[in-house]
């Protein structure tokens, strides 16, 4: 893929992207006004769950299914690439209606309607048996962008037509369920266009569980951790310190999601020149990468720490002041964030190191969680936002040391030479102090 149509490509994902931040900016609002604290309140529950539900179903499948369908020949092997992942997903579905239909009975706050969770698990499997993952291994970029901008438009449509008062709260997660059901009949459609019928495929299950287990486990890691954080504090600190770190966090969220969507393009397209025996554009494709991932998250950062004192107060009122200091505290992460999204997902996921991810993931979890048990206490939000800061920090020095052992540290643009202006001036130091003894 050359230069301007991998902008042009990325431009159209990103622009896919905002209409997901619109659909919200019209939706949210609408669900406070007309629902009411207590049945939005249901709803948000309800979200959540499916949003346990479709990280169980997807299980790491999308970015080796992504990476198999790069690197296939043909459209049989395809077809046999998506057999494959349709009928290995039945699994983890089945196992995700039971915890959806487990946590709505358990749940004091859906087990009052059981309907809403229903329909929730049921979305979360949808969401989950999605083929976003197949049309970006093909190259098809726009086609999942489209099919989504359609659900958005379909889902407001129901949710503005239908949704009148606190009593219709169940239509919210209803009408979302009808709009990726029609996403997922265009998706299937077109994929049986291309493709073909899929089938019932057992033979290569277990390799797939395997390989899709070691990237769960990397990015749950990541997941847990971003949604425990909130939970954790409230253990920890006061809830005026909740609030603060609360409030400052979703805005970091935002700024770590759109580091996203480029890998939508950049993953796949690597791993097709990989499979092509295209070394040195896989290697032009990387490094374009990691120049725009580690630019955006300077620029993230340099942003965060000028406009966040300002801004925020701005959109959540005074008594937020302090959240912009937190996020001030965040801003550090984006940088060393955009670069393990780099490595893990442009460097080590097409080159299949996905099991030196799982194991990079879980020691750094594991140590982000016990830094923040150690300062939160004393330092509440500022201790969290820390903690958070130096996980992001750890992990991007065990990663690099990776890349330097692997010798793949080239890929980062400018990285090399600075390494070694860094090993000549340890060098002259070394040679000035044995001068010095002699």
């Amino acid at each position: 893929m050359d230069r301007r149509k991998s902008t042009q490509t990325i431009g159209f994902v990103y622009g896919g992207y905002v209409m997901r931040y619109l659909y919200l900016i019209i939706v949210v609002p609408f669900y406070g006004r007309v629902l009411g604290v207590e049945e939005y309140g249901r709803v948000l529950a309800s979200m959540s769950l499916m949003s346990v539900i479709w990280m169980l179903v997807g299980y790491g499948f999308v970015p080796v299914g992504m990476r198999d369908v790069s690197k296939a020949q043909s459209a049989s092997e395809c077809n046999d690439i998506l057999s494959l992942h349709l009928s290995v997903r039945l699994v983890p579905a089945l196992v995700g209606g039971c915890v959806g239909l487990l946590a709505t009975i358990f749940s004091p706050v859906l087990s009052q309607t059981p309907l809403i969770g229903v329909l929730a698990t049921l979305l979360g499997i949808v969401s989950g048996m999605n083929l976003g993952w197949l049309f970006q291994g093909l190259h098809q970029f726009r086609t999942p962008i489209l099919i989504e901008v359609f659900g958005f438009v379909l889902s407001l449509v129901l949710v503005l037509t239908i949704v009148k008062g606190p009593h219709d709260a169940v239509w919210v997660v209803a009408s979302l369920l009808i709009s990726g059901v029609a996403s997922s009949v265009i998706s299937y459609a077109l994929a049986i266009s291309q493709l073909g019928w899929p089938r019932i495929r057992w033979t290569g299950s277990v390799v797939l569980m395997r390989t899709s287990t070691m990237l769960f486990i990397y990015y749950s890691a990541s997941m847990v951790l971003t949604a425990s954080s909130t939970y954790l504090l409230t253990l920890l600190s006061t809830p005026d310190q909740v609030g603060y770190f609360g409030a400052a966090e979703r805005f970091a969220t935002v700024g770590l999601a759109l580091m996203g969507p480029a890998a939508q393009v950049f993953i796949p397209t690597i791993t097709r020149q990989l499979a092509q025996g295209d070394i040195q554009g896989a290697h032009q494709t990387t490094r374009r990468g990691a120049a725009l991932l580690i630019g955006y998250g300077l620029l993230i950062c340099f942003g965060a720490l000028t406009l966040s004192p300002v801004v925020l107060p701005l959109i959540l009122g005074r008594s937020f002041a302090f959240s912009g200091h937190i996020l001030q505290i965040f801003a550090w992460m984006f940088p060393f964030a955009a670069l393990n999204e780099f490595v893990a997902g442009y460097v080590f996921l097409p080159r299949k190191k996905d099991r030196l991810l799982a194991i990079v993931g879980i020691a750094s979890t594991f140590l982000n969680i016990l830094v923040a048990i150690l300062l939160a206490p004393r330092f509440g939000a500022v201790g969290l936002a820390l903690a958070r800061v130096m996980g992001e920090l750890t992990l991007s020095i065990i990663l690099m040391g990776v890349m330097i052992r692997l010798q793949l540290v080239g890929l980062i643009p400018g990285f090399e030479r600075a390494l070694r202006i860094v090993r000549a001036a340890c060098g002259l130091r070394d040679h000035a102090r044995v001068a010095k003894d002699d």
